[in-house]
């Protein structure tokens, strides 16, 4: 079970091999603050999985803070991310970022990755 509005296990990558799959034969876009792998899937919906390192940051209350923004924007984008699975890394700058940095920039990502995976 998941809290309301929060992601269900069926929408977020779990296990090491759907990681390394995405990671390994997947698109990357990248910028400043994260890194991005998608690959198409063959469900009805997207998937996310997040690695936030401590090398982004040695802070618990900043890897957290990326993941909740990274979950929330894939949970308000993730209708244009149909049958994509999605792996976000983040870079050390997130952390020191504001909230609103983030959310453009995963916005962009979004949308960089969408194009990327339909053209494939």
């Amino acid at each position: 079970m998941s809290a309301p509005g929060g992601l269900p296990k069926s929408r977020r990558l779990l296990r090491p091999k759907e990681f390394a799959a995405v990671m390994k034969g997947g698109r990357r876009t990248r910028d400043e603050f994260f890194t991005m792998f998608a690959l198409t899937n063959t469900l009805a919906h997207g998937r996310i999985g997040l690695s936030v390192s401590r090398r982004a940051s040695p802070k618990a209350v900043a890897r957290n803070r990326i993941k909740r923004q990274a979950r929330e924007s894939f949970r308000a984008h993730q209708r244009g991310l149909a049958g994509i699975d999605v792996v976000v890394v983040a870079h050390a700058a997130a952390a020191a970022a504001e909230n609103r940095a983030l959310r453009d920039a995963l916005q962009q990502h979004w949308q960089k990755l969408a194009q990327l995976c339909k053209k494939s």
